[in-house]
C-alpha cells in the first residue's frame, strides 16, 4: 500500500506555482504551498511529506537546500532549463528527478506517483528496521 500524504510546492513564480498546483491536485494530491527555503525547512519540520517539488531558484537558497532538509523525501526540481548539464547536476546533488517548466502534466503525473512509491517504500523501510 502506497502512503500518500500531502505534496510541498516550493516555488517563487506564480504562473509556475500555479500550473504545477493544478497538476498535482489533478493527481489527487493536496498540494502545500511555500516561496522559499526557510518556509520550507520549517514545513518539512512540522508535516510529514510524501514528496516535493521545488524550484530551482529560491530567494534564499536554492533546491539544494530543500534536498538536504528534505532527505529522505524525494525532491523534484522545477527549472526553465531544459538541458542536461542542470538536469545531472540536480540528480548529483541528491535530487529525485528534474522537470523543465513549464511542465508537461504526463510528466509531472508520471514523476510525482514514482517519487510517492519511492517515499512510501522507504517509510516502510524505516519503519521495519
Amino acid at each position: 500500500m502506497i502512503n500518500v500524504g500531502p505534496v510541498l510546492i516550493i516555488c517563487p513564480e506564480g504562473q509556475n506555482l500555479d500550473g504545477v498546483a493544478v497538476i498535482v491536485r489533478n493527481c489527487g494530491f493536496h498540494a502545500v504551498f511555500c516561496f522559499a527555503c526557510g518556509e520550507a525547512r520549517s514545513l518539512l519540520e512540522q508535516q510529514n511529506f510524501s514528496a516535493v517539488l521545488c524550484s530551482d531558484c529560491l530567494a534564499d537558497g536554492d533546491f539544494r537546500d530543500v534536498v538536504k532538509a528534505a532527505r529522505p523525501v524525494p525532491v523534484i526540481v522545477l527549472s526553465h532549463l531544459a538541458e542536461w548539464s542542470p538536469y545531472l547536476a540536480a540528480l548529483r546533488a541528491g535530487a529525485f528527478d528534474y522537470l523543465a517548466c513549464p511542465p508537461d502534466p504526463g510528466e509531472v503525473k508520471r514523476i510525482l506517483w514514482s517519487a510517492v512509491s519511492e517515499s512510501s517504500r522507504l517509510h516502510r523501510a524505516a519503519a521495519a528496521a
